[in-house]
């Protein structure tokens, strides 16, 4: 252990920025500063899928103080999976597409300032989602919202080189083209007791997500409970409509869209599932507070 008694794994996503020597420079940059700061860094590149989750996992073995996860949401949202309920830092380092979890945060974005906040140490802890495919068990925790129905649909249809090209554009342009021939199918969701109908429904633990939505204007990071919002329309046009009033977050009171808050939510039906902007699976899932969550490096 250092003598700050802080010891940390800095994980690199090389497909997120500029080119692989300029995320290279940078990685180097960074452990450079913290290391002159007396914290030992060790550098771990991710090389596929799930790889961010491990790393994440080995760190809290190795007894890591601090974790710094270099990539976008996706990259953020693996770590995740292996830090729950751990006392090990998380820094977000913003490099990929959309960096919504980044951006609700504050933080930067270049290694000399991402470095600065590593070095003054903030910290909170959030509460997580976890989501449960009920067909397998599987468990997927998740920082910012999960979405049933059509942004799911939406997420497995973006092309990954399109993605990497136009940033979070790229959501726009698959979602617009997916909404002309997209047909919403209805499937319930109980929440506090009360079953709903809707053909879409996010479970939201941030107010923003990818593309500039405010999908559920009223979570929170570190609240104990889900804003959930549910959608009950077939009309593609009226989607429309609710996307870009979504913008704003001015969608609440609207004809067909339903507000609650809950700790526990569960759906079923037949619908896909997406969260923090990957796809997870099909209903029928349950969505729960974790309070224990993960501690957030924050300015």
């Amino acid at each position: 252990m250092d003598m700050n008694g802080r010891k940390a794994v800095l994980i690199v996503n090389p497909n997120a920025g500029r080119g692989r020597a300029g995320v290279a420079c940078e990685a180097e940059s960074f452990r450079a500063r913290a290391e002159a700061g007396g914290v030992a860094v060790t550098v771990e590149q991710t090389r596929g899928p799930e790889d961010a989750a491990r790393l994440a996992r080995e760190a809290v073995e190795s007894g890591a103080s601090d974790l710094i996860v270099r990539g976008g949401d996706g990259t953020a949202h693996e770590a995740i999976q292996g830090l729950v309920g751990s006392d090990v830092r998380l820094t977000v380092w913003a490099a990929g597409t959309a960096n919504v979890l980044a951006r609700q945060l504050g933080l930067p974005s270049r290694a000399e300032e991402v470095a600065e906040v590593f070095a003054r140490g903030n910290s909170r802890r959030i509460t997580l989602g976890r989501a449960t495919d009920e067909r397998t068990g599987a468990c997927r925790y998740f920082f910012m919202l999960a979405g049933v129905g059509l942004d799911a649909s939406v997420v497995g249809h973006v092309r990954p080189r399109l993605k990497r090209r136009v940033g979070e554009a790229a959501f726009w342009y698959a979602g617009l083209g997916h909404l002309a021939h997209w047909t919403p199918r209805e499937f319930t969701v109980e929440v506090e007791g009360e079953t709903l109908s809707a053909t879409y429904a996010a479970v939201g633990k941030a107010p923003w997500y990818g593309g500039g939505l405010k999908i559920t204007p009223r979570a929170r990071l570190d609240a104990a409970a889900f804003e959930v919002c549910v959608i009950n329309s077939r009309s593609r046009l009226r989607y429309l409509r609710l996307l870009t009033q979504a913008m704003r977050g001015s969608h609440d009171g609207e004809r067909g869209v339903t507000f609650r808050t809950a700790t526990r939510v569960r759906c079923a039906g037949d619908a896909q599932v997406q969260a923090d902007g990957e796809l997870i699976g099909a209903l029928p899932m349950t969505f729960e507070i974790v309070p224990e969550g993960v501690v957030l490096v924050v300015p």
